[in-house]
């Protein structure tokens, strides 16, 4: 009988932690730009779209960021999401996004 090795490697990969800056809190929600990072997930679309369309009204942002990924299943690009943090006072991220 011939003998057989086996090869065993770890799953685990390395994880690059982003830097974050300290928290602001902010006083109210009310006139501040928001920033939306949405899945599109077939079963939350209608959701997301009165969430979007409730914080439009009733915040009155000034401003609006919104990143529709592609997929549920993909990550938004980073880019994306720098321009939101850029661009926005807070974030809603829904639905798996």
């Amino acid at each position: 009988m011939r003998a057989m090795s086996m090869r065993l490697f770890d799953p685990v990969g390395d994880i690059a932690l982003p830097e974050r800056a300290e928290e602001i809190v902010l006083d109210t929600l009310k006139g501040k730009a928001v920033g939306y990072v949405f899945n599109q997930h077939i079963s939350s679309n209608v959701f997301w779209k009165h969430l979007e369309e409730n914080v439009e009204s009733s915040l009155e942002p000034s401003g609006t960021v919104k990143v529709y990924k592609p997929s549920h299943t993909t990550p938004a690009a980073q880019e994306e999401i720098d321009r939101v943090v850029r661009e926005s006072d807070y974030a809603l991220v829904g639905v798996g996004a």
